[in-house]
């Protein structure tokens, strides 16, 4: 005993002290730092927007439609994640609604100015087998100057199927990502003028070879060399019934001169390949906006298809003036591009 307090009391009431200290310090504890939350899940709707300036708009089936001035393309739309098992062999399904714009500097009409053509679309993906992914589209192609003789006249409407394989996985430095497309036009104009009208088809075969260069400096640049051929029934291209008369070197000058023969029928329709360099620009622009980037690069397209040469002197774009103030003339078969160049800046964000 010490001064009237037993040693077994003086013990009880340290241990006490100490516990009640523990305690006190807990709670501070569970005050200052609580457990971090839960990890929010992933969004189910995304969305992207891209802005490209070319100088001249060739359609993907080989239809140069503009070839002066400047084209201004802008393409939006948003993704619904509507189904997700990265274990099964259903690995995602969504659905995608989009928009299309083409502006074409030169075109001057006088009720749409420079709108020159608008897209809509919705697709409905299917990534499977962890490497595949196969989409369905319905889309139409609307002409918003459609009062000018150089534009498309009604709307068109399609279907397009498309298959396609990611190699990313594939450890080498290239990816190629082969991809087949089936575009089936359901109605209206034909999407080449001079092939059928409907129920007709053409089918592409491409790859996008790609290289992120980071691997080899510290510039986060991708560079990518989308390829692709397009056949199909001849017919697409040209219906060869009496209305194609505009191959050759006495086609119609002016809409006054005389008719030259019928083009050639082929199975074959163009051939491109081209260089696109993107880079993110997440060190200007945090990516709590967005996951902007800038791109640049060209497109060769080869034509093939003589039907698709004699649809230039109707476009404008065979040395015609068609859509220049307000005026329109037929080009001539002569004047028309086998071979095209599109180079193009641009920019755009994904979410």
């Amino acid at each position: 005993m010490v001064g009237g307090i037993s040693l077994r009391a003086l013990c009880a009431g340290a241990v006490g002290l100490g516990l009640a200290i523990n305690g006190a310090a807990a709670a501070d504890l569970m005050l200052k730092a609580p457990p971090p939350p839960a990890a929010e899940a992933p969004l189910d709707v995304h969305g992207f927007f891209d802005l490209t300036f070319a100088n001249d708009y060739i359609t993907p089936r080989g239809l140069l439609v503009t070839n002066t001035g400047l084209t201004t393309q802008a393409l939006m739309g948003l993704v619904f994640d509507i189904y997700k098992n990265p274990m099964g062999f259903i690995n995602d399904v969504s659905v995608t609604v989009g928009t299309w714009n083409d502006l074409w500097s030169q075109q001057d009409d006088p009720h749409v100015g420079a709108w020159n053509e608008f897209d809509w679309f919705v697709d409905v993906d299917f990534k499977f087998a962890q490497f595949w992914k196969f989409g369905v589209e319905y889309g139409e192609f609307l002409p918003p100057a459609h009062d000018l003789s150089s534009s498309f006249p009604s709307d068109e409407r399609h279907i397009q199927l498309a298959l396609a394989y990611d190699d990313s996985r594939s450890g080498f430095p290239i990816t190629f990502n082969p991809y087949v497309k089936w575009f089936y036009e359901t109605s209206g104009p034909s999407t080449v003028v001079l092939g059928n009208t409907g129920n007709t088809y053409d089918v592409e075969l491409g790859i996008v070879p790609t290289v992120d260069m980071k691997r080899y400096w510290t510039l986060p640049i991708t560079l990518s060399a989308p390829t692709w051929v397009t056949v199909g029934p001849s017919d697409y291209w040209n219906r060869a019934n009496g209305t194609t008369n505009f191959c050759g070197p006495l086609s119609a000058t002016g809409g006054s001169g005389p008719a030259s023969s019928a083009c050639q029928t082929s199975n074959l329709g163009v051939f491109s390949t081209g260089l696109t360099a993107k880079a993110p620009l997440n060190y200007f622009i945090p990516t709590r906006l967005g996951n902007w980037y800038v791109k640049g690069g060209f497109q060769y397209y080869h034509i093939f298809n003589d039907a698709l040469l004699a649809a230039q002197e109707l476009t404008g774009t065979a040395g015609s003036t068609a859509g220049l103030l307000g005026g329109y003339a037929e080009g001539s078969y002569a004047n028309a591009h086998r071979d095209v160049v599109v180079g193009f800046v641009g920019t755009g964000f994904t979410f």
